[in-house]
């Protein structure tokens, strides 16, 4: 049975760290909780029954300096030092305890690049979830997410040996059209850490992150005991009744954004240019904006015959545009379900040549003209078929049912070098509804 380790997870991943925990334990592994800051560490405290770990700073020296600030951008200050600090307890806490695996959920930061290079350095198998490319899924690689996944690398000739589903994707576009919900129990809340040891870890805080971030560290805890139910936004505007190229626009804050895009563009040159790929196209081909979420008002500079549409008509506009243009949004998967052309300019899951168009914004015109013309249809449903039944867990990141959570232990067993002994799982593939019907079964 294996050692693994949920390396530095967050509180708002609480509910899913607990019922995994709760999944492992039973069949014989041994679970524990990596922390690398004060507050972190009284969360996880005071959330799990054993197995947390929580490992303080020492003075670094200048070969742990330089050796954290290769760990990405903006990796500096005190954010570099607390880093720097931390290696050689790290170091010493993997020679000892030498875990199986290093689970890495979501957070895509300085901390988690920090544990999965100490990983590979003692041996141990790291592996990544975060969220997937349709609602209330996971992403599961051995690399990383979205843009840094192994799979987003691999060449169109690894596809030849995947047999197309088509029965998989026709559900996976349904359950996204149906905004179908996982059936799972609401999600308990997390145990509020005493605000006596929150108070006592705001000066660690401030040391290793600066004033914001120990602040926020005050009430970060509450984002671990959300009781909301589990939702899709429904579609609440028409779409265009002409022909239109759908344009979904992203926050500035999404970590897809800032991590899988080289100077990501404005949502107003983004517009721009796709503004100039339709009309090279077609003259009369309507541009339809997502804004990145239902509360974003329409920007004052947008063209008036631009059409303004909230988030959660992102689905519907992605799934019936002439073409899907963004930076590298999760919903354009949505548009290749449903054979829509996908241009784009960052990195993404989607990046494969001959699946989704990559291209820089000042070649989008040709770019568009390009992707409207040659079809690549076996590939994009070899791709799909594997990017939604195994580069995916159809479990939800907040309400996990109990399928999801068969996948998800599943996807660790299958990453350990011995394999358990416990009985098989028997998890299925794909969304409850509709192939729960056809009696599917992994």
């Amino acid at each position: 049975m294996g050692h693994i380790v949920f390396g530095a997870p967050g509180s708002e991943s609480y509910h899913l760290h607990r019922r995994l925990q709760g999944a492992l334990e039973p069949r014989g592994h041994r679970i524990s909780v990596l922390t690398l800051d004060a507050a972190a560490h009284t969360f996880w405290r005071h959330q799990l029954d054993h197995g947390e770990i929580g490992i303080g700073p020492l003075r670094p020296n200048a070969a742990d300096r330089q050796w954290a600030m290769a760990l990405g951008p903006g990796v500096s200050g005190r954010h570099g030092q607390h880093l720097a600090g931390l290696l050689r307890p790290l170091r010493a806490w993997f020679a000892a305890e030498r875990p199986s695996l290093v689970l890495l959920h979501r957070r895509r930061g300085a901390e988690a690049c920090l544990l999965q290079r100490l990983a590979h350095e003692f041996g141990c198998r790291v592996l990544w979830t975060g969220d997937g490319l349709l609602p209330h899924t996971l992403q599961i690689d051995e690399r990383g997410l979205d843009g840094d996944a192994a799979a987003s690398r691999r060449p169109a000739r690894d596809y030849r040996v995947v047999p197309g589903d088509r029965s998989l994707l026709r559900a996976c576009l349904s359950h996204a059209l149906a905004r179908n919900l996982p059936v799972a129990a609401e999600p308990g809340g997390a145990l509020p850490p005493p605000w006596s040891q929150r108070l006592h870890d705001l000066p660690a805080m401030w040391r290793s992150h600066g004033l914001r971030a120990a602040l926020q560290s005050w009430s970060a805890w509450r984002t671990g005991s959300s009781r909301r139910k589990a939702q899709v936004p429904g579609p609440t505007a028409w779409l265009p009744p002409a022909p239109f190229v759908a344009v979904l626009l992203q926050h500035p804050t999404d970590a897809r954004l800032r991590l899988d895009a080289d100077a990501a563009p404005s949502q107003r040159a983004l517009l721009d240019h796709a503004r100039l790929a339709a009309a090279a196209i077609d003259p009369e081909l309507a541009i339809a904006a997502i804004a990145p979420d239902d509360h974003c008002r329409r920007p004052h500079w947008l063209a008036r015959d631009i059409a303004w549409l909230p988030a959660s008509a992102g689905i519907d506009a992605a799934a019936v545009a002439a073409a899907t243009a963004t930076v590298n949004h999760p919903l354009a998967s949505i548009a290749l379900l449903a054979g829509t052309p996908v241009l784009h300019c960052g990195r993404a899951l989607y990046g494969l040549p001959g699946v989704g168009t990559f291209a820089p914004l000042a070649e989008w015109p040709a770019a568009l003209a390009r992707t409207l013309r040659r079809d690549h249809p076996r590939l994009r449903e070899r791709f799909l078929s594997w990017v939604f039944g195994y580069g995916h867990v159809w479990c939800s990141a907040t309400h996990p049912d109990h399928n999801g959570m068969l996948g998800l232990v599943q996807a660790i067993e299958a990453r350990l070098e011995a394999p358990p002994e416990a009985a098989p799982l028997r998890y299925r593939r794909g969304p409850a509804w509709p192939l729960a019907a056809e009696g599917r079964s992994g």
